[in-house]
């Protein structure tokens, strides 16, 4: 199993910072899997909430940070082929990713995203991260 390997972190117009991490595995023969996952941890912060009670309810659903995590990848990919494809995954997601994560609104939405999956998700009356 190859180690991951940290291509770059970046830190984003809204204060975030996502690092792209290269995660590929040799999938057979001559063949890998070529995987790229962006990694970038969002805080609960009391300006992302309407208000103390919100901000309090989802520190107690989520915890004090969420990471959200993108993966783009392509399956059997010739050992020849490893670097074109591994530049394509890297524009794709500085031309898609980059901009959605740096979007003004993007960590406030992500939260209260995770927060209603996590309150609809109960096991026996007791939440379960989401």
């Amino acid at each position: 199993m190859v180690e991951p390997l940290l291509l770059f972190a970046r830190e984003l117009s809204n204060g975030l910072r996502v690092e792209l991490w290269d995660v590929s595995r040799h999938y057979f023969g001559g063949y890998w899997q070529v995987a790229l996952e962006a990694r970038c941890p969002v805080a609960l912060r009391p300006e992302l909430f309407d208000g103390p009670a919100a901000c309090d309810e989802a520190r107690h659903l989520l915890g004090e940070c969420v990471m959200y995590v993108q993966r783009l990848e392509r399956m059997a990919v010739r050992q020849d082929l490893l670097e074109p494809v591994r530049r394509e995954l890297v524009q794709r997601f500085e031309h898609h990713v980059v901009p959605f994560l740096s979007h003004p609104r993007f960590a406030a939405g992500f939260i209260a995203g995770k927060s209603a999956k996590c309150r609809r998700k109960v096991v026996r009356g007791i939440p379960v991260p989401a």
